[in-house]
Order: structure tokens, then sequence, then C-alpha cells
């Protein structure tokens, strides 16, 4: 029976902890509509980071093209025909 008792006090503790956890982010946990807004809030979060990180590839990309086309025109100028 102690081992009940113990185990009821630790669920309860642990719900008690969730909820607080959860109420400094400003989500109640017994409202499923907030619930399911603060996990669309996150995917909405990772979706943006996954675009900024392509974004930056993409900026990177372009950088290093633009280099490779001015060190390229930079030769053609310097070493093809004068007129």
């Amino acid at each position: 029976m102690e081992d009940q008792q113990l185990n009821v006090h630790v669920e309860r503790s642990a719900e008690l902890a969730v909820k607080k956890v959860f109420a400094i982010l400003g989500v109640n946990v017994d409202e499923p509509r907030e619930v399911e807004e603060f996990r669309e809030n996150l995917r909405f979060g990772a979706t943006l980071r996954r675009a900024a990180d392509r974004g930056f590839l993409a900026m990177v990309v372009i950088i290093a093209g633009a280099v490779v086309a001015m060190a390229w025109a930079g030769i053609v100028s310097e070493f093809g025909p004068h007129k």
C-alpha cells in the first residue's frame, strides 16, 4: 500500500511540475487548443530555421559565384584581346 501512495504522490508532483513549466511558457495544458497552438508554433519555428539554413547556403553560393565571375572577368580583360 505504501508503494501505491508513493506512486500517487510522484505522479501528482510530475503533473504539477509539467504544468508549472508550461505555465512559464504561457501554455495552459488543461486547454487542448492552447497545447495544439504551442505545437504548431514549434513546427513553424522549425520550418523557419530550415528556411534560414537554406537561405544562408543560397547566399554563400551566390557570393562565391559573384567572386568567380569577377575573377574571370578580370582575367579575360587582362589577358584577352585588346583593341
